[in-house]
């Protein structure tokens, strides 16, 4: 029994126990967050062939050779939307990504510039699989890393589209849920400037700001439309001159927002009524008007059914919005967030909206349905369902994924895609997900404050602050 309480004794064994524990901790880590580090090797590897293509060509590398092509205009002091080809401008969004973000990186050789770029959407993949396992489950554990595999691989095509184009698309969706772990960490000015952030870089994440609205969080929204204002006007404006920017970002809104007849489509009309756009008022335009579908003039694809006018079918599909919005109310009852998973649910509702209701969103934009397919998975065999509810969850997740995979076809046939398969089969996953939280009861916290306790993310995401 002396030697139990034996200092000598005492400190010899501690050291090497210390270590043991350090490292079984550092091994339990390793293997809790492996499935983040090989969603992240996986984009790395998506990014070799565009590094590749600006080895071979710095001028032939997609929208790559685009962005560094627009950032060296700014440099030069040329005009963001002075090169107009066919009535439509080259550079298609605000000016904060060209003149806070590409123009500085320009001053890189083109290789290091697609680089950083591939790096940031590598990154951006990790995160997006990390925060939306966070906001459906409440927290990530070591059981994640199965939940986390099947949604990070449904929008691995669409992460290998952004790669080889050189798009931002999932760095505005890490943006946004980011946004919103801060808006359950009730970081509500943080929150604002994150969703800002996104939409000062392309303006589609904007529609998002209606779940700040309806749960009521004004100081949020006021933050998102200061930073918005903030990086859009005001700090291009310090670069470019207030006068300059402020005439070219009225440009902007003419071509891109302000013409809603119907005639054109968002600054991209030559293809933006074509089977490219899913968006549901291009697929409106499309199943109600004669408008080709397909990409080759000389051989039109038509899908329509109806023959309305242009205006008549903007309206459908704004309405089509407008519709969904008010099914996610009635599926909450007008109560947001009474609990995590019921929050979570409404966070991958409002990420599968995003894009739907963007006037332009090509298939690579729906890797904004991470989310959505988190939520499915966490919910697909969830004991909180009903075994008939649990049943229908199953049916409709089956028939979503076939819809959106059923995309593919586009590359032999257009027509499928003509119809807007992958828009209704994101409208599918969006009435899945609306139909689960229609079945959750609004019981829970009372408190905004009570979703705090016990939160094992909070100081997970508070470090990204």
């Amino acid at each position: 029994m002396s030697n139990v309480f034996n200092p000598a004794r005492t400190q010899s064994i501690q050291p090497q126990t210390r270590v043991h524990g350090i490292g079984i901790w550092a091994n339990f880590e390793g293997r809790k967050y492996s499935t983040i580090r090989f969603f992240f090797i996986l984009g790395c590897l998506f990014s070799i062939a565009p590094i590749l293509n600006s080895v071979l060509s710095k001028d032939d590398n997609k929208d790559y050779s685009h962005w560094y092509l627009i950032g060296n205009s700014v440099l030069a002091g040329e005009s963001l939307y002075g090169d107009v080809r066919s009535g439509e401008p080259e550079y298609m969004y605000p000016p904060t990504a060209a003149v806070l973000f590409y123009a500085p990186l320009s001053n890189l050789n083109h290789v290091l510039f697609v680089m950083i770029l591939c790096m940031i959407t590598s990154i951006s993949w990790a995160f997006c699989i990390w925060a939306a396992n966070v906001l459906v489950t409440g927290k990530w554990s070591s059981e994640s890393r199965v939940c986390a595999i099947g949604p990070g691989l449904a929008v691995a095509p669409y992460v290998w589209d952004i790669q080889l184009l050189g798009q931002t698309n999932l760095l505005l969706l890490a943006l946004t849920l980011w946004a919103f772990l801060m808006l359950r960490s009730r970081r509500f000015v943080a929150a604002g400037w994150l969703l800002g952030t996104a939409v000062a870089m392309k303006a589609f994440p904007l529609s998002a700001i209606a779940y700040f609205i309806v749960r009521r969080k004004w100081t949020s929204v006021f933050a998102t439309i200061i930073s918005i204002v903030g990086l859009v006007w005001f700090f291009p404006g310090i670069v470019r001159g207030f006068e300059r920017n402020t005439t070219e970002l009225k440009r902007w809104t003419s071509l891109m927002l302000l013409d809603q007849s119907g005639e054109t489509m968002s600054g991209r009309s030559s293809i933006g009524f074509t089977r490219r756009n899913q968006s549901l008022v291009s697929v409106s335009h499309r199943l109600l008007r004669p408008v080709n579908a397909g990409d080759n003039p000389n051989t039109p694809l038509y899908v329509n059914f109806a023959n309305v006018s242009p205006r008549t079918a903007q309206s459908i599909g704004h309405g089509a919005c407008f519709l969904l919005g008010f099914v996610l109310l009635l599926a909450c009852r007008f109560q947001f967030a009474p609990s995590r998973e019921c929050e979570g649910l409404e966070v991958a509702m409002v990420c599968t909206l995003v894009p739907l209701c963007s006037p332009l969103a090509w298939t690579y934009f729906f890797c904004w349905l991470l989310p959505g397919w988190t939520a499915l998975g966490f919910w697909w065999t969830n004991q909180n369902l009903a075994v008939p509810s649990r049943r229908v969850v199953k049916i409709a997740t089956v028939v979503t994924a076939v819809l959106l995979a059923s995309a593919i076809s586009e590359q032999i046939d257009p027509t499928l895609q003509a119809y807007g398969a992958t828009a209704w089969g994101s409208v599918m996953l969006f009435l899945t997900l609306a139909y689960i939280r229609f079945n959750q009861r609004n019981v829970g916290f009372s408190r905004p404050q009570a979703l705090l306790e016990n939160e094992p993310f909070r100081s997970a995401a508070s470090r990204f602050v």
